[in-house]
């Protein structure tokens, strides 16, 4: 007898040590995750402000040097490429130096990260960007990966949630994910900025990683007020109980994607005036001679048809890095297959000024004509075309 209740007198020792211990290692994380909270929201302070009061040179190397970023080159295409006094591109990563390695990554399980959650740690990573040229600001970005729930509308932790925000100039970033109707209804709406939220699948070649992306893009000419709007997150939810929704990270973007979405279902009607917003808002803009006007089914079943087998006679604007071939366009909607100038049906062998959006990263690309973006050739749609390219929006 005297042994049994030593054995249970043992375990329970055993037991409430264990709760203790688990106690205390919640109570450090979670201290821990407010502090790393309270740093991220400083940081994001630092470098919005930079935006909205377009710092010089010297008040960003200020920034930079309090922080510690490091010199990515001079241009994000060319990591490693030695900057310059006029000309450097900045990047920060920041992660607790406690939680380096795995316990930083938002891409785990979700089996692997519920404990973790249970003990209060978020899992989270922060990215910062700065950009000057010729000794003047042209660009910052803050961007916050935590893992999320409630993807699947069951509150479930299940996701890694993906919030950005970029102040450089539009065309390569989130917005080209758009479909092309849905990117240029957004862009009448408010030229100055898009902003979205979608899933994705990332890291497919190694089993893949379901997210939810939120993200705002701000033209050069974005005025202070919609810089402060869109470039809002709220860190709280890194603190919270329970990890953060989708909605939560960035609000004030979330509320505008939904907005947007509401007003955006409205048909459009192709004028000269909303013919020259699309030229401006084009990735690329080409004359082209289609040899067939037969719509073929896409590879993906997930795209639409193709405009397969287009002759490029001139490329009045060339699109950005990773180019996919211009010889293949999707096409949204039958009725787009008509000139929005002078309402004929597309012909083969006759030449025409396409407008196209160009979807691209290193590992995929595509390229789609926007709505009432096919113009009959002739000079007065040709100078309005170069035009565009010469002095676009975006």
């Amino acid at each position: 007898m005297r042994l049994l209740r030593f054995v249970k007198r043992g375990t329970l020792f055993i037991a409430l040590s264990a709760i203790v211990i688990v106690a205390c290692v919640s109570v450090y994380l979670r201290i821990e995750q407010y502090r790393f909270r309270r740093q991220v929201e400083r940081l994001l302070e630092d470098v919005r402000g930079l935006e909205l009061r377009k710092s010089s040179a010297a008040e960003v190397r200020s920034v930079v040097k309090k922080w510690g970023f490091k010199e990515w080159g001079e241009e994000p295409d060319h990591p490693g490429h030695p900057c310059t006094e006029d000309n450097c591109l900045y990047h920060f990563e920041f992660v607790p130096t406690a939680r380096q390695g795995q316990l930083a990554d938002p891409f785990l399980s979700a089996l692997e990260s519920h404990p973790l959650e249970w003990l209060g740690l978020r899992l989270t990573v922060v990215h910062a960007w700065v950009q000057i040229r010729r000794k003047t600001l042209t660009s910052v970005s803050f961007s916050v990966w935590t893992l999320g729930r409630g993807c699947d509308g069951r509150g479930r932790l299940e996701c890694t949630l993906m919030g950005y925000a970029d102040t450089g100039q539009r065309g390569s970033g989130w917005s080209s994910h758009r479909q092309p109707d849905v990117k240029m209804k957004q862009y009448l709406l408010h030229p100055s900025y898009l902003v979205g939220a979608f899933p994705e699948w990332l890291n497919a070649d190694t089993g893949g990683s379901p997210a939810v992306i939120v993200w705002a893009e701000l033209s050069p000419d974005a005025n202070p007020a919609e810089v402060s709007r869109l470039m809002q997150f709220d860190l709280s939810c890194l603190t919270r109980l329970l990890s953060c929704r989708e909605r939560d990270l960035m609000p004030a973007v979330w509320a505008q994607s939904v907005e947007d979405a509401r007003q955006s279902s409205k048909a459009l009607t192709c004028t000269p005036e909303l013919s020259k917003r699309v030229a401006r808002l084009a990735d690329a803009i080409a004359v082209v001679r289609p040899r067939t006007v037969e719509l073929s089914s896409s590879p993906s079943n997930s795209r639409p048809p193709q405009l397969r087998d287009l002759e490029i006679i001139n490329l009045i604007k060339k699109p950005d890095k990773y180019a996919p071939q211009l010889t293949k366009v999707h096409v949204d909607k039958p009725e787009m297959m008509t000139t929005a100038d002078t309402k004929s049906p597309l012909r083969a062998g006759q030449e025409y000024v396409f407008l196209l959006q160009v979807h691209n990263t290193p590992e995929i690309g595509w390229i789609a004509l926007y709505p009432c973006g096919a113009l009959s050739l002739n000079d007065a749609s040709l100078a309005m075309v170069r035009e565009a390219a010469t002095n676009g929006e975006d």
